[in-house]
């Protein structure tokens, strides 16, 4: 049962099925599938094991159906889903262009930043996952406003991308044409993924019938992506500063607030 949920469902698979939808939803496409020569590369290998340690966090979240029926297992799924954020990074970190190194820093500060204050929000309602009772509603709200906050700088999307006017690209400039559009993919496949894990811990999947359950899942899934899509290009992208003074003023008073709320709940 365990292999069945890492690499079907709702592990690997379900990680590529939800990064396809994510891509098609957001972009009305899903385009071409990457060269096989590509996955080949060192950034290749980075990036098919990102979507693998994506695959692997999304296992460890108790999901409807889920044949192995974790308990505690959620706690290593933020692990697993930092490294598949990161790891893709290091080929650029390694590569010696001091234009493609910032980026890939810039990356990793802003995502790491709203990748911990969304997982803390996550916790929260994880803890109280099948109560949806009294604070524990409140919980659960708080922790779902913050969560969707941190998303958007959490996965890079739009205003929280690379800054174009000084490295177009970002870290995947330099690469060839086959290396960006593979780069490409395997960041809308984690993004999918961890929009995913978002919806499983802080929707009242716990406490409805499986089937429910997972069609409010995808109705969720694909309101958020359509969301995302509606204003992505409206406004301009922040700078470093100016991103992580969102992070700080918006969705970490929201985890606070849910893990405040939390302290009372469980008294």
């Amino acid at each position: 049962m365990i292999i069945v949920a890492t690499l079907l469902y709702p592990g690997l698979l379900t990680a590529l099925a939800a990064g396809l939808l994510y891509r098609w939803l957001l972009r009305r496409q899903v385009g071409a599938r990457p060269a096989a020569g590509a996955l080949r590369s060192r950034e290749g290998v980075a990036t098919a094991l990102g979507v693998a340690l994506a695959g692997g966090g999304l296992a460890l979240l108790p999901w409807p159906f889920h044949p192995a029926t974790p308990t505690v297992a959620w706690l290593w799924a933020w692990a697993a889903f930092e490294l598949a954020f990161l790891l893709p990074l290091l080929p650029a970190l390694m590569a010696g262009a001091p234009a493609v190194a910032r980026a890939a820093i810039r990356e990793a500060q802003l995502g790491t930043l709203a990748r911990a204050l969304l997982w803390a929000a996550l916790a929260s309602a994880l803890i109280l996952h099948t109560r949806w009772d009294g604070l524990a509603l409140i919980v659960h709200l708080l922790s779902l406003v913050a969560a969707l906050a941190a998303f958007p700088a959490a996965v890079g999307w739009g205003i929280f991308g690379h800054e174009e006017w000084m490295t177009p690209g970002g870290s995947a400039a330099g690469l060839t044409q086959a290396g960006q559009h593979l780069a490409a993919w395997g960041y809308d496949l984690r993004a999918g993924a961890l929009l995913a894990a978002l919806l499983v811990a802080t929707l009242p999947v716990g406490t409805l019938p499986p089937l429910v359950a997972f069609a409010l899942l995808l109705v969720g899934f694909i309101l958020t992506s359509l969301l995302l899509r509606e204003f992505t290009g409206r406004t301009p992208r922040l700078n470093l500063p100016g991103a992580l003074r969102f992070c700080l003023f918006v969705p970490l008073p929201l985890t606070v607030g849910a893990t405040l709320a939390l302290a009372f709940a469980v008294r």
